[in-house]
């Protein structure tokens, strides 16, 4: 009976140890498992925090070149629009406008005409605002339009050296149909025909006014709208030069 007991004794005490062993190798396996996926995300983690901080680095120097861009592109804008603005005043002092450029477009005609410098600049260092002008003459005639093209379209002056006329554009009804007299709202062109010499114009919004020399006389016209139809000329005549 004692031996049985041993035996028995022996076999619970194997039987719990070999569980015990069981239990705590599990048990390791468990921790061993946990501790490697522990590793495993701390990896992950590293791997993608360093992606993140890659990312962010690569995010922080295409911002740092897009604003130095922005900074080179604004610092060329402001170049250009000193540039535009220095341009602008050269424009304006270097390019003559209004009576100047006239006058610049006048002596180009001339000089390509083949009249001498010396004698423009002679003429222009002659002429004075001081001038002994006749009184001026008025008269009126009717301007022509493509309907109306019958008398009173004309006006002489200088005893019979000039001819003014000249013609414009049909006035016309509510209902668009044209009219015999010319609109004073549209451009017009008149014409001053000299008898022995050539035919010069002027195009424009009335009031114009143009010059014709003859000789060593000016005759300085002023045309402006009259009563229906007519065209009022104003004409005196000054030395010239």
């Amino acid at each position: 009976m004692s031996f049985g007991l041993y035996d028995y004794n022996r076999r619970y005490r194997r039987r719990f140890w070999s569980r015990l062993v069981k239990v705590l190798l599990g048990v390791g396996a468990l921790l061993l498992l946990g501790a490697f996926s522990y590793q495993l995300g701390v990896e992950q983690l590293k791997s993608r925090l360093e992606t993140q901080q890659a990312e962010l680095a690569e995010m922080t120097a295409a911002r740092d070149q897009a604003e130095r861009r922005a900074a080179q592109f604004q610092t060329a804008a402001q170049n250009a629009e000193i540039k535009a603005k220095e341009l602008e005043v050269r424009y304006t002092r270097e390019v003559p406008t209004g009576e100047l450029a006239r006058l610049r477009d006048l002596l180009a005609r001339k000089l390509a005409e083949g009249v001498d410098a010396g004698r423009l600049a002679f003429v222009i260092e002659q002429t004075g605002n001081q001038r002994a002008c006749t009184p001026p003459e008025r008269k009126r005639f009717v301007l022509a339009t493509p309907i109306y093209k019958g008398s009173n379209t004309s006006v002489i002056f200088a005893d019979g050296a000039l001819t003014v006329t000249g013609e414009g554009v049909s006035a016309r009804t509510a209902d668009g149909n044209p009219e015999a007299w010319f609109d004073p709202t549209k451009p017009v062109t008149v014409r001053f025909v000299q008898a022995n010499g050539p035919t010069t114009e002027a195009t424009g919004l009335l009031p114009l006014q143009h010059s014709v020399v003859i000789g060593t006389t000016e005759h300085r016209f002023t045309l402006s709208p009259g009563s229906r139809s007519f065209v009022e000329v104003s004409s005196d005549r000054c030395p010239f030069p």
